[in-house]
Parts: C-alpha cells; structure tokens; sequence
C-alpha cells in the first residue's frame, strides 16, 4: 500500500508540473499577443471574447498545477483537496464549454474569425507565409487601410518556372483568404486536433483520479496513526481502586 500511496503522489506531482507549465506556455503566448496587437485596449472593454477564453484556460491550468504540485509533496490533505476542487471544476468548464458550442450553433468559421482580429500581425503573417493565404477574407481587405500587403501575402516564384513569365517576376500574390485555408487544416488534420483535446481531457481525469487516491490513503494514514496513539495513551492511565 505504501507503493502505491508513493506512486499516486509522484503521478500527481508529475501530472500537475506538466499541467502548470502548460498554463504558463497558454498565458505567456496569450500575454506576447495581446502586448504586440491593436487589440489591447479592447481587452479591458470586455469586447475580446477569445482572448477572455484562452486567459482563463491558462488561468486554470496555472492554478491547477500549482496546487496539486505543492499538494503532492505535503503531509496535509487540504491542498489536495483545493487541487481536487479546481481540477473538478476545470473538467466540468471544458466539458460545459464544448456542449454550450454545440447548444448555441456556433461554427468554426465564428471562432477563427474572432480569433483572427485579437492575435497580433506576427501571428497573422506566420499564418500567411505558413497557408500561402492572404488575410481572413483575402487580399481585398487590406484595401480599406492604407497599410501595406506585408511579404508573407507573396508566394516567392524561381524565374524560369511554370508560373514565372519573365525573369523579374519573383513573387505572386495569394488570392486565397486564410479562412479557407484554415478550415481546409482543421479539416485534414481533424484526427490530430481532436484527439490532443482528448489527451488533455483524459490527462486532468487522471489527474482527478490519483488526488482521489492520494486523500483516500491521506486520510487513512491519519485515521491509524490517531488509533494507535490512543492505544498507547490508554494504558498509561490508572484507575484507583476502590477500598473495602
């Protein structure tokens, strides 16, 4: 049992450092977008819904794994227990979360679009020279501004190629908005994306499952440890005889 008890606390331990650094990963990435977009004065107008979200996911990942981290290695049951409620609570949010997506007929094209005007131009430019895409909608939109179509908008052409006519002509310009192109991704890639959120529902289950375990055997070490301390104290206590 002892084997055990040692096992569930290093698999909470492990499982919780992971599950921190991940909120710190989610929050530190969160943080890098919204110091370098035009987005940042919208985040406390309460207008940026995806950023609310992807905040909080991390918030809770954070918390999370910071307390089964400190939980696992102390001798008390009471920040396992507050582990134990946050991880609860984490599961029961993701879990009401995706079921509130599909109540509320909500689309992918909804959650790309938002997200798309909250991250910052270097992400939108990873996304455009990584898709050979141009904008969300396509190349039309940068007419409203008077910004410039940035380079990764351009697909590089080798002169002598099939789609290069001149020797001067270097570069073409993606005609495609990244929307198509992102739902085309998901699409293809569908298995991988569903299943890495189902590899991190079934790792904070697991998580919930070893702190059961952990207070379980927590609390029956101090349950045997009371008993047998009684049993040394009883003996110790004399009763006077009565005389006749």
């Amino acid at each position: 049992m002892g084997m055990m008890k040692s096992c569930a606390r290093h698999s909470v331990c492990f499982l919780s450092f992971t599950m921190w650094i991940s909120g710190c990963a989610v929050i530190g990435a969160m943080l890098w977008v919204l110091a370098t977009s035009p987005a940042l004065k919208d985040f406390f107008l309460g207008t940026t819904i995806f950023s609310y979200v992807v905040m909080g996911i991390g918030g809770l990942l954070f918390l999370n794994g910071l307390l089964g981290w400190i939980g696992s290695y102390r001798r008390g049951s009471c920040v396992m227990k507050l582990f134990l409620l946050v991880a609860v609570l984490t599961v029961a949010a993701e879990v009401g979360g995706i079921v509130a997506f599909n109540i509320l007929n909500l689309k992918m094209t909804d959650v790309l679009e938002n997200g798309w005007k909250e991250v910052n131009e270097n992400t939108k430019n990873i996304v455009q020279d990584q898709l050979n895409c141009c904008g969300f909608l396509g190349p039309e939109e940068f007419t409203v501004n008077t910004e410039p179509i940035h380079e990764s908008c351009y697909t590089k052409l080798t002169p002598g190629s099939s789609n290069a006519t001149t020797l001067t002509e270097v570069r073409k310009l993606n005609r495609v908005g990244c929307k198509e192109k992102l739902l085309e991704w998901l699409y293809i890639n569908r298995f991988a994306w569903i299943g890495s959120l189902g590899g991190v529902l079934l790792f904070q289950v697991a998580s919930v499952l070893f702190a059961v375990f952990l207070i379980n055997q927590l609390g029956r070490s101090r349950r045997s440890s009371s008993d047998s301390l009684e049993v040394d104290i009883d003996p110790m206590h004399h009763h006077p005889q009565p005389y006749f």
